[in-house]
C-alpha cells in the first residue's frame, strides 16, 4: 500500500504497507490506513496469514489504521512496535487538533510485544532513536498529550526502525522518518552499522508543505552523498517534490516505489 498505485486493479491510499520477504521470513512493515492493504494482496496473490513478523513503524493511523483487519485475518504473527506506540498523537490544523492516533481499546493487545531500545530477530534489527530532535520543518503541526493531558510538540518515541542484514548488505526500512532521517542513519555509524539501502517515507514534502522545508531537503541529500548510500526507495510521505530533488541531486540510485512495486535487494 502507498499513496500511489502502478495498476488500476490495486488500491492506494495515503498511508504505507511494505511485504518483505527475508530468506525464510514473512514480514509485514505497517498496515496502511485502512484494510485495502489485506485486499491488494490478495489480488497480488500474496497471503497475509502467513505473516511471522508484523513491524509497526509508529503510532500514526495511515500506518496502523488497518490493524484491526490485520488482527482478525493474522492469527500467528509476531507483532513489535515501540512502547510508545499507542500515546495519543494529533495533527493540528487551522488550530484544531486532529487524532491520528491508533485506538487500542478494541485490539488484542496481549500479541504486542513493546520494544523498549533495541531487538534483533535473526537478520532483522528493530531500533529506536531516542535522544535526537528532528529539524524538519514539516513537523511541527503534529503534536502528542503529555501525562497531564496537555498537547505538546511530537518528540517521535514512538518511531520504531527496522534493519535488513542480508549478503553483506543492509538496508534501513523507515515508515516516515519522522525524527530525521540524518539522525537515524547518525545512529547506524555511531553503532558502527553501514547502511547501503533506504527504504520508506523520508517526510520530506506534502500537499499542506508548500516546500518550505528545501534547505532541509538539500542539506539532507548532501548528507546522503557524504556516506555513500547506494539506493535509495522513497515513497509516501517523501512526496514529489522529495523525490525530484533527490532524483536531480543525489549521487545514488533511486526508485520511488508504488503499490505494486517489486524490488530486489
Amino acid at each position: 500500500m502507498e499513496n500511489k498505485s502502478l495498476n488500476k486493479e490495486l488500491s492506494k491510499e495515503h498511508g504505507l504497507s511494505l511485504y518483505i520477504k527475508v530468506n525464510n521470513k514473512k514480514i509485514l512493515f505497517d498496515v496502511g490506513e485502512s484494510k485495502k492493504f489485506w485486499k491488494n494482496a490478495e489480488k497480488l496473490g500474496i497471503n497475509l496469514e502467513e505473516i511471522d513478523y508484523l513491524v509497526l513503524s509508529h503510532g500514526h493511523k495511515d500506518h496502523g489504521g488497518g490493524l484491526p483487519y490485520f488482527l482478525k485475518k493474522n492469527k500467528k504473527a509476531k507483532i513489535y512496535c515501540s512502547e510508545y506506540y499507542f500515546d495519543k498523537h494529533y495533527k493540528k490544523i487551522l488550530g484544531a487538533y486532529i487524532d491520528i492516533g491508533i485506538p487500542y481499546e478494541y485490539l488484542d493487545v496481549e500479541r504486542f510485544n513493546f520494544v523498549q531500545d533495541t531487538l534483533v530477530l535473526d537478520e532483522i534489527y528493530l531500533f529506536h532513536c531516542f535522544n535526537k530532535e528532528s529539524t524538519n520543518p514539516i513537523n511541527e503541526n503534529l503534536y502528542k498529550k503529555d501525562k497531564n493531558g496537555e498537547y505538546e510538540r511530537d518528540c517521535f518515541k514512538h518511531e520504531l526502525h527496522m534493519i535488513i542484514k542480508e549478503n553483506l548488505k543492509s538496508t534501513l526500512i523507515v515508515g516516515c522518518a519522522h525524527i530525521g532521517i540524518e539522525n537515524i542513519l547518525h545512529y547506524c555509524l555511531m553503532n558502527k552499522i553501514k547502511i547501503h539501502n533506504i527504504v520508506g517515507g523520508l517526510h520530506l514534502s506534502s500537499r499542506t508543505s508548500l516546500n518550505k522545508n528545501e534547505k532541509y531537503i538539500e542539506k539532507l541529500i548532501k548528507y546522503l552523498n557524504k556516506i555513500n548510500i547506494e539506493q535509495v526507495f522513497p515513497c509516501h510521505c517523501t512526496g514529489e517534490f522529495g523525490v525530484k530533488k533527490i532524483v536531480k541531486k543525489g549521487l545514488f540510485k533511486t526508485f520511488e516505489i508504488q503499490t505494486g512495486s517489486k524490488i530486489e535487494i
